[in-house]
């Protein structure tokens, strides 16, 4: 698989909505595992899942969705085949 980058990688220590983009790549760029919450606001959880120490995914989510977590950097990609 290919990613296109659309824009800079930021980071999400605090809740962003990583240029309102559906689409987007996560790297923790720890050495242990991080949680990453995906909201609607600051009351409404949509998911929160762990990424694995020095590892990334890719992950879909509605463009208005706030990501956040701690040491972890984010990208919005669109896929290239």
């Amino acid at each position: 698989m290919i990613y296109r980058f659309s824009n800079n990688e930021i980071s999400i220590a605090t809740a962003n909505t990583v240029y309102d983009n559906p689409l987007i790549r996560l790297v923790n760029t720890t050495t242990g595992i991080a949680n990453v919450t995906i909201s609607v606001n600051s009351s409404v959880n949509v998911c929160s899942f762990t990424i694995l120490a020095n590892s990334d995914m890719v992950v879909e989510k509605s463009p208005t969705h706030r990501v956040q977590g701690t040491g972890i950097v984010a990208s919005p990609v669109a896929y290239r085949y």
